[in-house]
């Protein structure tokens, strides 16, 4: 029974001091990340922002991440077999829809399709290098897109509403619905 009774005791002795020890690591690291908040939100107040906090990289891997997917999927399923691709329910509208969203994240949310993702801070974060290189994929995948509308005889109008991506037929002028584009 004295065994019994020694190895209970025991057991919550190293209980407590495991509880003890993980409570103290917790504190630790919320008085960290406490700290890392605040000392960045100084840096902000006083005038000189780091480059992280004006440019998110976010907003950078959302672009680029897109325009990615227009050149490296849409256009190139599109340059592969351009007659399949143009037949494809919606691949069009997919390739124009992308790129309004990116051109919402790279406009700070001023033009293209709403969407969830990190936009780019329109202050001073339009004179980081790296936001200002992000006008070359925009551009390429723009210009993709441009080619495989022109190839299936359509004319971007633009956006209506928040999210409705509109067409026109290149030939005749005729004005798509919403509900008519979403399927070129």
């Amino acid at each position: 029974m004295k065994k019994f009774i020694l190895a209970a005791a025991l057991s919550v002795a190293a209980f407590s001091t495991a509880n003890a020890q993980l409570g103290n690591m917790l504190k630790k690291a919320k008085d960290q990340a406490t700290g890392a908040v605040s000392s960045k939100a100084s840096s902000v107040s006083s005038g000189s922002p780091s480059p992280d906090m004006i440019q998110p990289d976010a907003c950078i891997s959302n672009v680029k991440g897109i325009c990615d997917i227009i050149v490296g999927t849409y256009y190139k399923e599109y340059s592969g077999n351009p007659q399949a691709f143009l037949k494809k329910d919606g691949g069009i509208w997919f390739a124009r829809k992308d790129l309004e969203v990116a051109r919402f994240y790279y406009t700070g949310g001023k033009e293209g399709f709403r969407s969830m993702g990190r936009q780019c801070d329109m202050g001073l974060a339009t004179t980081d290098p790296r936001y200002k290189e992000l006008k070359a994929p925009l551009e390429l995948a723009e210009a993709k897109v441009l080619e495989m509308e022109k190839a299936k005889g359509l004319v971007f109008v633009g956006i209506q509403g928040e999210n409705n991506v509109i067409f026109k037929n290149a030939k005749t002028g005729k004005e798509y619905t919403s509900g008519e584009s979403n399927h070129l």
